[in-house]
């Protein structure tokens, strides 16, 4: 009888003498010794007919692998209870199936919470981890682009940056795959995805006109950051398009905050002709301006319109709900991680470039111009 290196006999398992499957007596045994054999991964490729490489290629999510190939090993790893080895997989395959995420704006930002809804989904499917990247701009030697390889990540999610930052811009120039959100940035291994922000806002002004408004200003978002400059130039385009007055005492700037929107709105309604309507970068400066309207004794939608731009929670629940332009936030999170994946899996594949539709939700904010 065989004997371990701890003394303990080795029970002999099933074999094919009674007429079972092989593999069924293989995976059994795996089963019932999972407490004292682990398998391996040349295991688990002998058990699916294929290389080892394979069945790396599948534990590390790469699109080159059949869909039944794919299924097969996976099914094959629950069976037999493998538990991959995640140092050995950085060293050996080089993957620390691990993303960073770079943020300048606040974890509260309201866009940004529905958005990481989409991103953990999409996260969990792949097989990645998820670490955040705090930047220490304000440190003499922080060098940005260090910081990302010190902490070993694969591929880097970018949020928040602005149009011509020098952070964005070296992290391009690296070479570590990232995937700006809301930048219309790219490189050989760098892209973006988007929001359509400046044909949302044409549509919101064309819906404003079928309304009889004709004085619609604008409380545009924060100089210099894409999705601002992208939703004022629609606002501008759609605005002459038109051939509706273009004011420039309509259009005052933010940074998308409810306290901006909220002096915003009170310099609008100061002035000696005051506009039906005002289209607001975001939802949290709209609801600003709702407050100033309602201090003003300014009635909302009859006396003035009001939209806002992203959809959050809180636009369901003011009163009156908030007619608003809709991004599929969790839907951009999704798609983020999908084309990340692509730079870091497929490094010769063109950058990605994609601009997502938005959808114009009416609610109780709109109306017919006044008089």
């Amino acid at each position: 009888m065989r004997m371990r290196s701890n003394g303990i006999p080795i029970a002999k398992t099933a074999g094919t003498r009674y007429g079972r499957d092989k593999d069924d007596a293989r995976r059994e045994g795996w089963a019932r010794r999972d407490s004292i054999m682990t398998a391996t991964i040349r295991d688990i490729a002998k058990a699916a007919g294929v290389s080892v490489a394979t069945v790396s290629k599948v534990l590390n999510n790469y699109s080159t692998v059949s869909r039944a190939t794919r299924e097969k090993v996976l099914a094959l790893v629950s069976e037999m209870q493998f538990r991959p080895n995640e140092a050995a997989r950085s060293l050996v395959g080089r993957r620390s199936m691990t993303l960073g995420i770079l943020l300048t704006t606040g974890l509260s930002n309201p866009f940004f919470v529905h958005l990481l809804g989409g991103i953990d989904e999409a996260l969990k499917e792949r097989g990645y981890d998820l670490i955040y990247l705090a930047q220490l701009s304000a440190h003499p030697e922080y060098n940005f682009v260090q910081h990302c390889r010190s902490r070993n990540v694969e591929g880097v999610l970018a949020f928040g940056f602005q149009l011509g930052e020098l952070d964005a811009d070296k992290l391009v120039d690296s070479g570590i795959p990232t995937l700006f959100i809301d930048l219309n940035l790219t490189g050989k291994r760098a892209g973006y995805v988007s929001s359509d922000n400046k044909e949302a806002v044409r549509g919101t002004i064309r819906y404003l006109r079928e309304l009889g408004h004709r004085r619609i200003a604008c409380i545009a978002g924060l100089p210099g950051s894409y999705v601002g400059d992208r939703r004022l130039s629609g606002y501008r385009e759609e605005m002459a398009a038109a051939g509706l007055p273009l004011r420039e005492d309509y259009i005052v700037t933010g940074d998308f905050t409810e306290e901006t929107g909220y002096r915003a709105m009170r310099e609008l309604l100061a002035l000696g002709e005051r506009p039906t309507a005002v289209v607001c970068g975001s939802d949290k400066a709209a609801i600003g301006a709702m407050r100033a309207a309602r201090e003003a004794g300014v009635a909302v939608p009859a006396e003035l319109s009001v939209v806002g731009f992203d959809d959050i929670d809180e636009a369901r629940v003011v009163h009156p709900p908030l007619t608003t332009v809709r991004q599929d936030m969790p839907a951009l999170g999704r798609r983020a991680i999908e084309l990340l994946d692509r730079l870091i899996t497929e490094p010769d594949s063109p950058p990605p470039a994609v601009i997502a539709p938005t959808e114009l939700i009416v609610r109780g904010t709109t109306g017919p111009a006044p008089g």
